[in-house]
């Protein structure tokens, strides 16, 4: 019984140990958080390096440590170390592969690095681990966009698949997601990404949103507004397009407003 309570106790200690570093960290983030001036710049690079410091000397001493790897390699993905989080991710992969942020962050350094392909293995690990999470099904739909020469080329899919499985992540995101204003752009936007782009499909999802916007959010709304002026003109509804878009009056809209209207002027 002594054993095992010293055992327990040492447990208890290596958690508290761990806790107290993660929570260092969380308040130095929060702090940036809520005023990005609080630090200076050296002072923050010296608070950063004993977090290092820390989670360095702890994960010497307790190297299988997933959870201390996981928040490590997170850190180290923080302050631009990429090589080394990628190090920490693949062995807390190694150590246990149903960890869907893992996976995640896995496929994020892979999509980061040009390699397609892994990412796409990843990206799908951690969807099936975790379905629920949006942002995993987010980096899949972006995943098969940017990459999707590659794929087409390689075979891993029909153009008809991409497009479909593309389109699926990104509404799957917004269902999972509906509040998130960046989802549902990237889901209209998506339409326009097929090999035969969807106006119809793009002109509901932009009424959709533009109705779930409040005019006293101007800038969005009249973003919105533009992405409908020009699907109106791609559906050749060109007199009610031209008619939005002389609403349209926010002053950082004007070059992109300009480029919509030369395009209007083609059909």
């Amino acid at each position: 019984v002594s054993q095992l309570s010293a055992e327990a106790k040492q447990s208890d200690l290596k958690t508290q140990r761990l806790l107290d570093i993660s929570t260092r960290e969380q308040k130095i983030y929060q702090q940036i958080a809520a005023d990005p001036e609080f630090y200076s710049a050296d002072d923050l690079e010296r608070h950063v390096n004993e977090l290092i410091r820390s989670y360095s000397s702890y994960l010497s001493e307790n190297p299988d440590d997933v959870s201390a790897l996981i928040l490590y390699g997170k850190l180290m993905r923080r302050v631009g170390k990429n090589e080394e989080a990628f190090k920490a991710f693949l062995k807390a992969d190694e150590l246990d592969p149903k960890i869907a942020v893992v996976k995640q962050q896995i496929g994020n350094h892979f999509a980061e690095t040009g390699k397609g392909k892994a990412a796409l293995t990843f990206y799908l690990n951690a969807i099936e681990l975790d379905p629920d999470a949006a942002a995993y099904h987010y980096a899949l739909g972006e995943i098969l966009y940017t990459f999707r020469d590659e794929f087409l080329e390689e075979a891993i899919f029909t153009r008809d698949a991409l497009d479909r499985e593309m389109i699926k992540a990104f509404r799957t995101t917004v269902r999972l997601q509906p509040d998130n204003f960046d989802s549902q752009m990237r889901l209209g936007e998506a339409y326009y990404d097929l090999a035969s782009p969807d106006w119809k499909a793009a002109l509901l999802q932009w009424d959709k949103l533009r109705k779930a916007t409040t005019d006293d959010d101007t800038l969005r709304a009249q973003i919105i507004d533009l992405h409908k002026t020009r699907v109106l003109g791609k559906l050749g509804r060109t007199a009610e397009a031209k008619e939005l878009a002389a609403t349209i009056v926010q002053p950082s809209l004007q070059q992109s407003k300009k480029q919509v209207l030369s395009e209007l002027s083609e059909f």
